[in-house]
């Protein structure tokens, strides 16, 4: 588990948002651009429910990131001490009806989680559910939502 407030200061938070928008850039940009504009769907999921920290990281990349980017639907949900409603289940059904409101070729669907992880995967804890999301589940379900960006 990395040290306290390891992942909670602003200086992360940035590097991830400042990253995300060099790789993104203008979304619809290019020749295609007039002809079809891209739209942007943000998922963010605050995982680990026993630390505030994350709800906060969650609401506000996605705050940062649609204000940025123009992000259309925001799905932001997390998890407190005692329960929630971000779960490795609710993440796959959020991603799915997202990936259904999508154009698969042409939209991007932008996912912010922000947990503590390990090697395993990533911790969800909402209440007493205490999961890792790991990366072949967390693949698999966004390889389900064919979405290609």
């Amino acid at each position: 588990m990395p040290p306290r407030g390891f992942l909670a200061g602003p200086v992360w938070l940035k590097a991830i948002i400042l990253a995300a928008m060099m790789t993104f850039g203008p979304l619809d940009t290019g020749p295609q651009a007039a002809e079809t504009p891209r739209k942007l769907a943000v998922i963010s999921f605050g995982l680990f429910g026993d630390q505030g920290v994350f709800r906060s990281e969650a609401t506000g990349a996605a705050r940062i990131v649609s204000d940025r980017f123009g992000g259309d639907p925001v799905t932001v949900k997390f998890n407190t001490k005692r329960g929630g409603g971000a779960t490795a289940r609710a993440l796959n059904a959020t991603l799915q009806a997202t990936a259904n409101k999508l154009d698969r070729d042409n939209d991007v669907l932008f996912l912010i989680l922000t947990s503590h992880g390990s090697h395993e995967g990533l911790a969800v804890v909402a209440g007493r559910l205490n999961q890792i999301l790991t990366p072949a589940a967390l693949g698999g379900m966004l390889d389900r939502t064919r979405i290609n960006h």
